[in-house]
């Protein structure tokens, strides 16, 4: 597999909002690509769900099975993610960090639909980054004790991310939850596997291993970034064809701005935001053909996304 990085200038993201694709700028011009080698591990077998969400998302409202209001465990928990809207969605998943409360968040939060004043408030957990309609994908995230908020941050037609328009659901998670009676927790869980690769997500773009092959694959963040604000996402996005690397820098510009591309593609998922020093698995099983891996997030106060100052990767599996 071939892979590229494009610095365009600094280090800030658009818009999948806690997970976000929102407005941003546009103009920078590339430097030359370079590669991004992969990091080696050996082999080792993805966690034991301890419990497994199906997730259903639609125009705009998420279904949730089992019920997450009746509680969650902590700990890995593996969700399926089936999109049966109209427009793209995803489903990611933040923790209020210690000594926030909703109220507090919501008055930040306001109708920010980048997502960027929130970030200092929460720690990402990752999730499924954004899939088309009649898609569904399989990921793990390691659920911690306190409350926790599904979203998608995908934008509407108009820029207005969707959880703006209700796309959210609150999880609660503790220890003394009781969702689902022993033996049934993990029902439609995915059997441990072993691990195919680690995908790292660096202060200096992707780390994709050189073949991306079906199975199981650990994305960590590495970036401590400023005052520990390095949050990224994995979207995988595959394009119609091979793309010039004038088209890529324009496809980057035009996915910024919510606009529609000149190159048809398909949002195929990938991991959700994550924050520094966290870690989530997806399951991959990429057809043949050109992607572009995308960071859609933005800095804390900013909304220009990282992908225009370079963070998005070109790859053939």
């Amino acid at each position: 597999m071939t892979t590229t990085r494009r610095r365009l200038g600094v280090s800030i993201l658009v818009a999948a909002g806690l997970a976000l694709a929102a407005c941003g700028d546009d103009g920078s011009t590339a430097a030359p690509a370079t590669t991004a080698p992969a990091p080696t591990t050996a082999p080792a077998p993805a966690p034991a769900p301890v419990q497994h969400l199906d997730i259903v998302g639609r125009e705009y409202l998420f279904e949730i099975q089992p019920d997450p209001g009746a509680g969650l465990v902590p700990g890995w928990t593996s969700l399926t993610f089936a999109n049966e809207g109209v427009e793209a969605h995803q489903v990611m998943f933040a923790r209020l960090k210690d000594g926030v409360d909703l109220a507090e968040l919501s008055e930040v939060a306001g109708d920010d639909s980048s997502g960027a004043a929130a970030i200092a408030y929460v720690d990402m957990l990752g999730g499924v980054s954004y899939i088309g309609p009649g898609q569904t994908t399989t990921a793990m995230v390691d659920l911690a004790e306190g409350t926790v908020v599904a979203m998608c941050y995908v934008p509407d037609p108009d820029g207005v991310a969707h959880a703006l328009s209700g796309m959210t659901t609150l999880l609660t998670v503790g220890d003394d939850a009781g969702s689902a009676s022993p033996g049934s927790a993990t029902a439609g869980a995915p059997e441990p596997d072993e691990v195919a690769g680690t995908i790292g997500l660096t202060a200096d773009g992707y780390r994709i291993p050189d073949q991306l092959t079906r199975g199981w694959y650990r994305v960590v963040n590495e970036d401590e970034g400023t005052d520990g604000f390095g949050l990224h996402e994995l979207s995988i996005l595959r394009l119609e064809r091979e793309a010039t690397p004038e088209e890529l820098d324009q496809l980057m510009a035009d996915l910024a701005a919510n606009a529609t591309p000149a190159i048809d593609l398909e949002a195929v998922g990938g991991l959700g935001a994550i924050s520094p020093g966290f870690e989530g698995y997806l399951h991959l099983d990429l057809p043949p053909g050109d992607y572009v891996a995308v960071d859609f997030m933005p800095d804390p106060g900013e909304a220009r996304p990282h992908l225009l100052d370079g963070y998005w990767t070109a790859f053939t599996p």
